[in-house]
């Protein structure tokens, strides 16, 4: 086992965890969906579905350190501009990890909040509201950072497509889907409506993203195999 190819099989299993975690993710996910800046409904959504809620950030912890070692092996087979990317997309992966720990513990209080009545449930509830706050601001910067990262490394795979060997038109295209899927985040972040409406289309470009990373991870297992 060379370390690119445990790097490539870390991308590749830490990149399908990390997707199934988030696509079970309650309030944000494919269960009991709500809008993301609804902070009581999606307290609530954590908390009624409390068994996947304290699952699911496990899960992505665990998938988030492969793919942590995943990229960071990449890194070593980029150009310059795609090292960048790499960087924008490690960052914003660290702080997504730190979220799903903050989700862990707002998923306590809701269940709490559930649990009390009256003015006890209203004090759960407003904790809850503090913590989901800090987690809004680290979502926006995560998403920026990342969207930006992959953008940068879809690129850079373009322009110098060795050693992996991934077509230079898919690397373009990536490129162009992560742009677009940006401007659509920051423009569905004002509005509830239009978080709503755009989510199967947020669904479809992280089935696309998943299944890009899966590839980067099977390009690198590849790479160490014939070293």
């Amino acid at each position: 086992m060379t370390e690119t190819k445990l790097g490539g099989w870390s991308l590749l299993l830490g990149n399908l965890a990390v997707g199934v975690g988030y696509a079970l993710s309650p309030g944000r996910g494919a269960v009991d969906t709500v809008p993301s800046t609804s902070l009581t409904d999606l307290t609530l959504a954590m908390a009624r579905n409390q068994g996947l809620s304290y699952t699911v950030p496990v899960v992505i912890l665990i998938g988030g350190l492969f793919m942590l070692q995943g990229l960071l092996t990449l890194r070593r087979h980029a150009s310059p501009v795609a090292q960048l990317g790499l960087m924008g997309m490690v960052i914003g992966l660290v702080l997504q990890m730190v979220m799903r720990g903050l989700d862990y513990m707002i998923t306590g209080l809701g269940v709490a909040a559930l649990d009390a009545q009256g003015t006890r449930s209203e004090e759960w509830l407003q904790s809850a509201h503090e913590m989901q706050r800090l987690v809004f601001g680290l979502q926006f910067t995560s998403i920026v950072v990342g969207f930006t990262g992959a953008a940068l490394l879809a690129l850079g795979l373009a322009l110098r497509p060795e050693p992996l060997r991934i077509p230079p038109a898919l690397n373009g295209v990536v490129a162009a889907l992560a742009v677009g899927a940006l401007g659509l985040f920051i423009a569905a972040w004002h509005s509830n409506a239009l978080e709503l409406a755009l989510a199967p289309a947020f669904a479809a470009m992280s089935i696309g993203g998943i299944g890009y990373m899966g590839l980067l991870g099977w390009k690198l297992i590849k790479a160490g195999q014939d070293m």
